[in-house]
């Protein structure tokens, strides 16, 4: 049942270089490829959001706020409505190429709507609506996003994610990510937790998440460890570790436009990267 299986799903994988045979559900050879993809644009909007506007929460990017009394936190500058006119300002110049994007802020949501845009670092052919909302979450920048008809890379994706921001040190920044996204032609559900950071403006980002999905009643369990990539490249570096009912299977991220998805027997499935 489960060649049947990996046969079917073998037909159904359109980045897939080549089939190879194999003891598993395809799913799970699919969760180590996919998994980082979704992780990848989940850092990839943290990035495009939250870079641009970081001084509009911040009074100052080089150094730590004075505590607020009693909290321990950072003062709270934060005008999340300053915040949300600037990013649907930018959004012409952010989103590419020009006009691709039209964006209008209300307060201090904005809304998105996209026709085959391309943004920073890891999102392509991104068409439909995105709503994003700022707040400011006890002087730390908080956004919520979620989507309707969305697409990226020609495939449906339901966004859904939460981003927290960390004061600045320096030019680092960093930000927590509880992402609920994921394509529903590879996954029937998705639950990740992440941490980015990246240097203001570099337009690179090193991700770390964990994440558990599933798909026809089986489940996985997906670590993402040193993920690194910069703009109009292919990731650099990471690796990935996906737990499943059947043993490990693993892939690792060397700057190429590909990668080997290793099974616990040893077989491996090899997937193209649109990088």
């Amino acid at each position: 049942m489960k060649k049947l299986k990996w046969a079917l799903g073998c037909l159904s994988l359109l980045a897939v270089a080549g089939c190879e045979d194999s003891d598993y559900d395809p799913y799970y050879y699919d969760s180590a490829y996919y998994d980082p993809y979704y992780g990848a644009y989940d850092a990839a909007w943290g990035y495009t959001w939250v870079d641009p506007v970081y001084s509009y929460w911040y009074y100052s990017i080089a150094r730590l706020l004075p505590q607020s009394t009693g909290s321990g936190l950072p003062q709270a500058p934060v005008d999340v409505n300053a915040a949300a006119a600037q990013l649907a300002t930018n959004a012409s110049s952010t989103f590419t190429p020009a006009g691709c994007a039209t964006a209008t802020a209300s307060g201090a949501t904005v809304n998105y709507t996209f026709n085959n845009c391309s943004a920073p670092v890891a999102l392509q052919q991104i068409s439909g609506n995105v709503q994003l909302v700022l707040a400011d979450n006890q002087g730390q920048l908080s956004m919520n996003a979620t989507s309707s008809n969305l697409s990226i890379n020609g495939a449906p994706f339901n966004l859904s994610m939460q981003i927290t921001g960390a004061p600045p040190n320096g030019n680092q920044r960093q930000v927590t990510i509880t992402s609920n996204s994921f394509s529903p032609d590879r996954f029937d559900t998705r639950s990740s937790q992440s941490t980015v950071t990246w240097v203001a403006g570099s337009g690179c980002f090193t991700l770390n998440s964990q994440s558990t999905g599933t798909r026809n009643g089986l489940n996985s369990t997906t670590n993402v460890s040193g993920y690194q990539r910069c703009a109009n490249q292919c990731p650099s570096a990471g690796t990935v570790t996906t737990q499943t009912t059947d043993g490990t299977f693993t892939s690792t991220f060397n700057g190429s436009n590909s990668i080997k998805v290793t099974g616990p027997n040893g077989n491996t499935q090899s997937y193209s990267l649109d990088c």
